[in-house]
């Protein structure tokens, strides 16, 4: 008994070659399409360019020279801000070391909120970020209102602790924590 279902099978197998072909055919024909028109070998090519320089590389990092614990207890506030702000970019061991200090010199100089962001940044670069988010809550719950403290509350989530409650008609009121 011959097989019936062979001529239809064969006929199929036929067709889905035929599609597979045509659509490889057009393919190739849009690739051809795309690419671009190849020149006639009467034009002579350009010579090349000149290569371009090599960019000139970046200038290494400026680092801070060392300081004794003599040289930073000579520094005024202004003096031991600059050099906190220039450690602040490249050494932060140095400026941890430095806003350290003059928190504890100048603990209420007009400095004292910047000094103490630059402090909580590099503590988080160095990789101690519970000392960081210490350093965030003490700041926000008792530096004053400022842009530095608005920052250092985006930086590290940390946001002021208010002793505030609803009264009975309603109204916000700041209330003083009593002592445990």
């Amino acid at each position: 008994m011959k097989n019936r279902f062979l001529p239809p099978l064969l006929g199929g197998a036929l067709l889905v070659v035929c599609v597979a072909g045509i659509a490889l055919w057009r393919v190739r024909a849009a690739s051809r399409d795309d690419a671009p028109a190849a020149q006639p070998a009467a034009v002579a090519e350009p010579a090349p360019a000149a290569p371009a320089p090599a960019p000139a590389p970046p200038p290494p990092p400026r680092k801070v020279p060392p300081f004794s614990e003599h040289d930073v207890a000579q520094l005024d506030e202004a003096r031991l801000m600059a050099r906190l702000r220039t450690a602040a970019q490249s050494d932060p061991p140095l400026a941890i070391k430095l806003a350290r200090e003059g928190n504890r010199r100048f603990p209420h100089g007009e400095d004292v909120a910047e000094r103490t962001s630059i402090l909580i940044h590099a503590l988080s670069a160095t990789g101690q970020s519970m000392e960081a988010r210490g350093e965030a809550e003490r700041m926000v719950n008792d530096l004053p209102d400022s842009a530095w403290v608005r920052e250092v509350e985006r930086f590290t989530g940390a946001h002021r602790h208010r002793n505030v409650r609803i009264n009975d008609a309603g109204v916000l009121e700041y209330y003083d924590a009593p002592n445990k």
